[in-house]
């Protein structure tokens, strides 16, 4: 028995830690651009965005006639940040429950695996809505593409190829959600509690 409870703690030490890992990349993710945008007459990126915000940088601000449109409604950031709040509070409130149990119907679901499984689909769905948005947006603006190359011309003398990209944030974001609902399915296993 006490072999079982030995490795009992160290499964929940080892969901433990990749719980920290998850919450340490959701936060690495979330201060690095997950999309850029470069434009090459200028030779840097005019436009990054991150998860909570958008950023116009350098002599593209001298052209606001290739962003007008570009702003983001008022409530998209304040929604960001209380989106990741809610994220972190969640994934930290998850190393406070050790056995707590609720029931769903005739399941009996952990508040762990609630907690962590649900921080997992919201970043997927988050992840998912990124580039569609952008997908939608974008083109808009020139025809700018998610991914790829396109020639912006607003006037003979204001053109020039806008090359942009999912960056690699992007896609460890990508990587956060799967990894929290495959912890949040096979808790039990990893802690050894059958």
């Amino acid at each position: 028995m006490n072999n079982s409870k030995s490795s009992s703690s160290i499964g929940r030490w080892i969901f433990g830690g990749l719980t920290l890992v998850a919450l340490g990349l959701i936060l690495y993710t979330w201060y690095q651009p997950w999309w850029v945008a470069y434009i090459e007459e200028l030779k840097e990126n005019g436009v990054m965005i991150f998860p909570h915000a958008m950023n116009i940088l350098g002599r593209l601000r001298d052209y606001p006639q290739w962003i007008v449109g570009s702003e983001m409604p008022a409530w998209f950031f304040p929604a960001m940040w209380i989106y990741l709040l809610i994220c972190v509070f969640a994934l930290v409130a998850s190393f406070f429950f050790k056995d707590e149990w609720f029931s769903v119907g005739k399941n009996k679901v952990s508040v762990v695996q609630f907690l962590v499984g649900l921080v997992g689909f919201g970043y997927i769905v988050f992840v998912i809505v990124f580039p569609l948005m952008i997908s939608i947006l974008a083109p808009q603006f020139g025809g700018v593409k998610l991914q790829g190359s396109v020639f912006v011309s607003m006037n003979e003398h204001t053109e020039s190829f806008v090359i942009t990209a999912l960056q690699p944030a992007y896609w460890i974001a990508c990587f956060i959600g799967p990894a929290l609902m495959l912890m949040s399915i096979f808790r039990n296993k990893i802690i050894g509690k059958s």
